[in-house]
């Protein structure tokens, strides 16, 4: 726990090292000096005892040398006025105690406790000769000065105890005053990584290096406070940005959806062929808006995050199947080889938004590839396929790989040739990866050609079964009358389908059940923009089919209920007003009708929630401005599974309707 502390705290490490390191610096001292003393101390005690021995040697040789153990005493008689002096024993050649002379009062201690010197005795016999006839010991008794040296100790060691201790709160306030505002700092720096702005940075009036390094973070602070504010002015204005594009876009599709109508039908009905050419030129410039509006609104939408990716295991082949059916005869058409790998492997991505990315690189390829192939390669690498779309095209210089993700910027076009686009495909290419997780690579030789490739995840084992690439299951339904999705496939087929059940139990009958015309086809129209409602309707009627336009709700249910239409098919726009919607609408007339018709949603701004709902019910879905050429596919389409004749199913009480 200790450890964790010191390794996560500044100050618990700065003020322990600074304790110890004054610790150590006053306490060894204190040591050395005390054993020293004690040294001495023994030291001169035996120095005192060695020269008490002198002062009696030789009446004591003399009195070992007569035998007289009274004359010994005598001799050791003055040893008495000698401090610390205990005992004085005197023994003979074999370790025999001869005389033992003792202080009065004296307490011979523990071995320990006393000093001892020993003397040999020397005489000199009669021959001359020099002879050790015993040993003169003398012991001092160290206990008093043991005593008094402990008492030295202990003062010694109090008083450098409570130096000690002023030394150490000394150093604890002094380092605290240096690793307090550093820690404060540091939980400040914490907070503003974090992202919390309002914190308060510490000791910033102080002058020396921690307030200089406080006012410094203050700096920082402050750079990040104007830093998070114009982050959150970019994303406002990016906001803002992407939803007046979308409303922008919405608007100006009106007009251009107005003028493909109208173009088609002068081109239809021209009278000569020069007002054929001019309206044949007219249609040219509506479609490169229509081209310019596409692409701006789906880089508004991916920039407000509209568009979300519904991930699902698919096989790569049928990717590549479809991006050959789409793009081989643009290319071929060109005069280039196209070609797609023929490999199988499942993947796990949105189909929808991978084709419209790979779909953007091989347009790209295309439109500056003057000569050679473009050509479609993959190969697995760790997990993951690698998805190539190589050219030999123009080739893109090395110092303008990153600059080519811009929006608006080409290579090759500095006169702004339409036919070769409006530089929004890699940027919408570059944003899709970004929704995918797919990451996109570039690498590039001028002259010679580029290669884009895009990573995709591998779907894992257990899911890449035999069955787990086929079509994304049906989204759930979201309303009241659900119907499959109407198609070339599945329009003949309408034709025999059984009624279906309301959300309330009113039975809705299909196409099957509507009476029978004579060749007449009968389509209903509603859109709030009376332009595009009168170039529509204009159109269909030139291509004789029988219509009824409504701008409202209200009198778009009124031309059903009093019989002013019955019609086989509808065209609805989205947005009919501020709370009604072409969905509600078709489903309304449904009901009135005990009919399902088939119907065709147009507007210039769906977004996911209307796709995924109208696709629940049955319902088609084209993009604002629809071509003339697709319209007349989709009423041909809806029409196709009408019956010679039929009656009408019995129907509930009438639904409550908008209108209503």
């Amino acid at each position: 726990m200790f450890l964790k502390i010191f390794s996560r705290s500044l100050v618990a490490r700065t003020t322990a090292s600074a304790v110890l390191l004054v610790s150590v610096l006053v306490a060894v001292p204190m040591i050395v000096l005390i054993q020293a003393d004690v040294r001495n101390t023994r030291a001169e005690l035996a120095i005192r005892a060695e020269m008490a021995t002198r002062i009696v040697l030789d009446e004591v040789t003399n009195a070992l040398w007569d035998l007289d153990p009274e004359e010994a005493a005598t001799a050791l008689n003055p040893l008495r006025s000698i401090d610390s002096f205990a005992e004085a024993v005197i023994l003979g050649t074999h370790g025999e105690r001869f005389t033992v002379y003792r202080k009065p009062g004296a307490v011979i201690g523990a071995g320990d406790a006393a000093t001892v010197a020993a003397v040999p005795l020397i005489h000199q016999d009669r021959s001359g000769a020099a002879r050790n006839i015993g040993t003169l010991l003398v012991r001092l008794d160290t206990g008093p000065t043991d005593d008094a040296i402990r008492h030295h100790v202990l003062v010694l060691g109090g008083i450098g105890a409570v130096t000690l201790l002023l030394v150490v709160l000394g150093v604890i306030w002094a380092t605290r005053g240096m690793t307090l505002p550093i820690a404060g700092m540091t939980r400040a720096m914490d907070d503003l990584a974090a992202g919390n702005v309002t914190v308060t940075v510490p000791v910033r009036h102080r002058d020396d290096e921690i307030g200089r390094m406080a006012k410094a973070l203050g700096t920082f602070r402050q750079n990040a406070i104007d830093l998070r504010a114009a982050k959150e002015r970019a994303e406002q204005a990016v906001a803002s940005k992407a939803k007046f594009m979308a409303a922008a876009s919405h608007d100006l599709r009106q007009p251009a959806q107005s003028l493909l109508m109208l173009t088609a039908m002068l081109r239809a009905t021209a009278p000569n062929p020069k007002v054929e050419e001019s309206a044949r030129k007219i249609e040219q410039v509506v479609m490169t808006l229509k081209q310019l509006l596409d692409e701006l609104l789906e880089v508004s939408r991916l920039d407000a995050g509209g568009v979300t990716a519904n991930k699902a295991v698919h096989e790569v082949a049928d990717l590549f199947e479809a991006l050959d059916s789409q793009y081989g005869p643009v290319a071929r058409g060109k005069g280039l080889a196209f070609a797609v790998p023929q490999y199988r492997a499942a993947v796990m991505t949105d189909r929808v938004l991978l084709l419209r990315l790979l779909g953007n690189l091989i347009d790209n390829a295309i439109r500056y590839t003057n000569s050679g192939q473009v050509q479609v390669a993959c190969l697995e690498s760790g997990g993951c396929l690698i998805i190539e779309v190589r050219d030999t095209g123009i080739g893109i210089p090395e110092d303008r790989l990153d600059a080519i993700w811009e929006e608006f910027h080409q290579i090759g076009n500095p006169e702004r040739n339409r036919d070769n686009g409006i530089g929004l495909g890699l940027s919408i290419v570059q944003r899709l990866a970004t929704v995918l997780d797919h990451p996109v690579k570039v690498r590039s030789t001028p002259g010679k050609g580029s290669v884009f490739s895009v990573t995709v995840p591998l779907a894992p084992v257990e899911l890449a079964g035999p069955d787990s690439t086929a079509d994304e299951p049906a989204p759930p339904a979201l309303s009241p009358v659900p119907a499959p999705a109407l198609s070339p496939a599945t329009a003949p087929a309408l034709a025999a389908a059984p009624a279906l059940a309301t959300a309330n139990g009113a039975a809705v009958a299909t196409l099957a059940d509507a009476p029978a015309k004579d060749g007449e086809i009968a389509i209903l129209v509603i859109d709030d923009d009376q332009f595009v409602l009168s170039a529509i309707s204009m159109f269909l009627t030139t291509a004789g089919h029988r219509v009824a336009g409504a701008s409202t709700v209200a009198q778009g249910l009124r031309a059903v209920e009093d019989g002013t239409v019955r019609p086989d098919a509808v065209i609805a726009d989205y947005h009919l007003s501020a709370t009604e919607n072409g969905l509600d609408f078709i489903e309304t007339v449904w009901r009135r009708l005990g009919l399902r018709i088939p119907a065709v949603l147009i507007s210039g701004r769906l977004d996911g929630a209307v796709t995924a709902r109208a696709a629940a019910m049955g319902v088609t879905v084209a993009a604002k401005p629809i071509m003339p050429d697709r319209l007349s596919a989709l009423v041909e389409q809806m029409t196709a599974g009408r019956p010679v004749a039929a009656l009408p199913l019995d129907i509930a009480s009438p639904h409550k309707t908008l209108s209503e």
